[in-house]
């Protein structure tokens, strides 16, 4: 998501008056050099409605109500530099169902999709709770099978899929360090620096997290816990005795048809190995990245948190879960309408998102057990989204959702990281939103899906 993080480089870039010129140098509004940012052409993250109208301006086929129009759109991305290739999905009334791919792509490309990752943990759960492996998502973890010994007592399933479990999203012991994310990004466990994570397993991870005494629970208020889902990726596990990677696979991926979504590319074929897209390197990474590998040689540690790779096509199988609530037709049934139906709801209707979507937005982003979800007055910031709208993005630039009112499902696929005010991405996807939700919705239903 959007974080805090960015919210704080924006605040910082307005306040030294900064501004990226043509060159891709910094200035400032007194003359004198300030320090360089990236030479890609971007507008700010968090696109404000009359950013979307300038850039319409500049690229008219962005602005109208035809389908047809969305390559010429995104091909005008990356015509101005702002982003090498990208992969959409548009899917709904007055649209069809298409797959488009400008740039250094193809439409079978595959993409780190990062967070994107917990939905389907949230669905493995809702699979071992349709099994009876597990009592309910309300259940404490501590009284699930085989798991009293989870320290953090009282702690429930739900706490954890909804970001409101106390699980160290990020503090600093010392300026500029965080601790409590992800552990894949920095390739080193927060407490343990000497110690390498990848050649790790998902139990050796989450067995150092889970200790009150390094990591003592903070509040209950929501903040968006990587850490939450390693827990979950463990849970799974020792719930369904099986290694979480290959639970996500028999529960989740073969019963959706999802055959180029994977944890490990190492166990890719060689054809799909080569289809997985790198990062945009024209932008500087954050320091959380130094450790940042395409494929990932010799991992053992899957990472619930956000460590699946995926493409176009398989992202809109995932999505069209929740149209057909359980069954995608030509497949078999992986939840049944009830399950559906939690995974959407509102699981945190007093809880405020904002924080982790957008400061604009303050109140209007609610969580289910498996997205964020849009509330009533919608999200400056997602622009076109209906009230009960799902979505989740990830830290790659890649996003998902799924507009219940319109019947739309939208995907929108390109490799950058997404710290910076200025890293692609995130503007463009919001002009991919707004350009979808220009084009009306037709009365007619579409072939092949109902």
């Amino acid at each position: 998501m959007r974080s805090v993080l960015t919210t704080i480089l924006v605040a910082a870039i307005v306040a030294t008056g900064c501004q990226q010129v043509g060159d891709g140098k910094a200035s400032s509004v007194s003359g004198q050099p300030v320090a360089t940012v990236p030479t890609v052409p971007r507008f700010p993250a968090g696109l404000a409605d009359y950013q979307i109208a300038r850039w319409t301006k500049l690229s008219p086929t962005c602005a109208t109500a035809n389908s047809r129009d969305i390559p010429s759109c995104l091909r005008s991305f990356v015509e101005a530099g702002h982003v090498l290739g990208v992969v959409t999905v548009a899917d709904g009334p007055g649209i069809g169902s298409r797959i488009d791919a400008v740039g250094n792509v193809t439409p079978t490309s595959i993409f780190q999709i990062m967070s994107m990752t917990k939905p389907f943990v949230a669905v493995a759960i809702m699979r071992l709770v349709e099994q009876g492996k597990i009592p309910s998502v309300d259940t404490p973890v501590s009284e699930l099978p085989g798991l009293d010994d989870f320290p953090y007592k009282g702690v429930t399933l739900k706490q954890l899929l909804t970001h409101t479990s106390g699980m160290w999203y990020v503090r600093e012991e010392q300026p500029g360090v965080m601790v409590g994310i992800a552990p894949h990004l920095t390739n080193k466990l927060d407490k343990a620096p000497d110690v390498t994570v990848r050649d790790k397993s998902l139990a050796f991870v989450a067995r150092h997290y889970a200790n009150p005494k390094l990591y003592p629970l903070e509040s209950t208020s929501p903040q968006y816990s990587n850490i939450g889902y390693t827990m979950l990726g463990w849970i799974l596990e020792r719930v369904s005795g099986q290694p979480f990677h290959r639970l996500i696979q028999q529960e989740v991926l073969d019963p959706l048809g999802m055959k180029d979504t994977f944890f490990f590319p190492d166990s890719a074929s060689a054809d799909q190995r080569a289809r997985i897209v790198d990062l945009d390197h024209r932008v500087p990474h954050s320091p959380v990245f130094d450790d940042y590998e395409r494929l990932r040689p010799g991992w053992n540690y899957p990472s619930p948190e956000g460590g699946l790779y995926s493409t176009a096509h398989d992202l809109r199988q995932f999505l069209l879960l929740f149209r057909y609530r359980g069954q995608v037709p030509g497949q078999s049934r992986v939840l049944s309408p009830e399950s559906v139906r939690r995974l959407v709801e509102d699981e945190v209707p007093g809880g405020d998102y904002s924080v982790v979507v957008s400061v604009r937005c303050k109140g209007r982003i609610g969580h289910t057990l498996a997205f964020f979800v849009v509330r009533a007055g919608g999200c400056p910031d997602w622009p076109g989204f209906s009230q009960g709208t799902i979505e989740h993005d990830g830290r790659f630039s890649t996003d998902f959702w799924y507009d219940p009112v319109t019947d739309r499902v939208g995907v929108f696929l390109y490799q950058a990281v997404s710290d910076y005010a200025s890293t692609p991405g995130i503007a463009e996807n919001d002009v991919f939103k707004q350009t979808l939700a220009a084009i009306p919705a037709a009365t007619r239903a579409r072939p092949n899906d109902r």
